[in-house]
């Protein structure tokens, strides 16, 4: 995949929440250089962060309530579909 984003053979897109979510368990664990690297990765590549606007908000709650997705799901979810991503991945294993 990485290979394929630096040739430009394809784009990855990501929600803005990724850096908040990314962020956490290295701040909890006081790593530092860990939360560099993170921050270093998505916002120093070709990762195109979209910005939670308030439409992906009204998405997302639409989404949410019909299907019952927590907060964080609903805007990763809203954001690929918002964005015409043809494959979704996650680590999360409830997805």
């Amino acid at each position: 995949m990485w290979l394929k984003l630096k040739a430009g053979e394809i784009d990855l897109i990501c929600s803005e929440l990724v850096l908040l979510e990314s962020l956490v368990m290295p701040l909890k664990q006081a790593n530092t250089a860990l939360a560099q690297t993170y921050e270093q990765l998505l916002l120093g590549t070709d990762i195109q962060l979209i910005p939670i606007s308030q439409k992906i908000l009204r998405d997302a709650a639409t989404l949410r309530a019909a299907t019952n997705l927590k907060t964080p799901d609903a805007i990763h979810s809203t954001t690929a579909i918002n964005t015409n991503c043809t494959l979704f991945l996650t680590n999360d294993r409830a997805f």
